[in-house]
């Protein structure tokens, strides 16, 4: 009952306080459980249960703000993994002694960018490889860590799609072959958008959306699937003015006698 989604609510507060720790723990796990529960439990004596409610998704902010500064390590943990950790909270855990919170801070979707440049200069290179990932990390810090000491970092840097073209440009020449052709795939990519852009709205659409898609063969095929777009658009696109030609001539048309 107390781990069942479809326990109701008033059921689930009453048995938040019961004396068994197992039954609090599948209450605090429990994705329906009422926030204001899942508040109370985040105070828990037990860290079977704040490591349940911390690990929730329905846990409301406040209560993984309070569990940020919980002395265990996965506790804390769970808090920067948890969807609905906001940004002031994942900025705290940024500064945490343990590498592996900071490496999910680094990667969690609501870290602010100021969070970001400051473990952008981490010790430990998985962190620098997840801020590399983030799509959030400010672009000088993406030009930044495209010069880290760590090939690993080089690839995340090479795949953001924030990353400067001058940065792409010069990982095009990394020593690792992988980083080199994941680089030069990207910078082409860069350089077909910037085209795009340059194009007429209905062509600039189709062409970003070839690009997003990583057809194959560019820049060759995407011109050639553009040019034929063109074609369509001719062939299919009523010509007003051969309307009124067509409208002019059946006015001279002889009558049938």
């Amino acid at each position: 009952m107390a781990n069942n989604r479809g326990t109701p609510a008033a059921t689930l507060s009453r048995l938040a306080g019961d004396a068994d720790d197992d039954v609090r723990r599948r209450i605090a796990g429990n994705p329906s459980t009422p926030a204001a529960t899942l508040t109370r439990l985040a105070g828990d004596a037990d860290d079977g249960v704040r490591r349940r409610i911390a690990a929730n998704p329905g846990t409301p902010a406040a209560a993984l703000d309070t569990l940020c500064t919980d002395p265990y390590d996965d506790i804390r943990w769970n808090v920067a993994a948890n969807p609905n950790t906001p940004p002031v909270t994942l900025t705290v855990l940024a500064g945490d002694t343990s590498r592996d919170v900071r490496c999910r801070v680094a990667d969690h979707p609501n870290t602010p960018p100021t969070a970001l440049t400051g473990l952008a200069g981490d010790t430990w290179d998985t962190v620098r490889q997840y801020v590399a990932g983030n799509p959030n990390t400010p672009a000088e810090d993406l030009a930044r860590l495209a010069g880290d000491t760590h090939y690993s970092v080089h690839w995340f840097v090479a795949a953001n799609p924030n990353t400067p073209t001058e940065a792409i440009r010069r990982l095009t020449t990394d020593p690792d072959s992988y980083v080199a052709e994941y680089a030069a795939t990207t910078a082409r990519t860069h350089c077909l958008h910037r085209y795009a852009n340059t194009l007429p709205e209905p062509e600039r659409v189709h062409a970003q959306l070839l690009i997003d898609a990583g057809f194959p063969g560019w820049p060759d095929n995407l011109a050639t699937i553009l040019n034929h777009q063109r074609a369509i658009t001719m062939t299919t696109t009523p010509d007003p003015h051969a309307h009124n030609a067509r409208s002019e001539n059946s006015q001279h048309r002889p009558r049938p006698q």
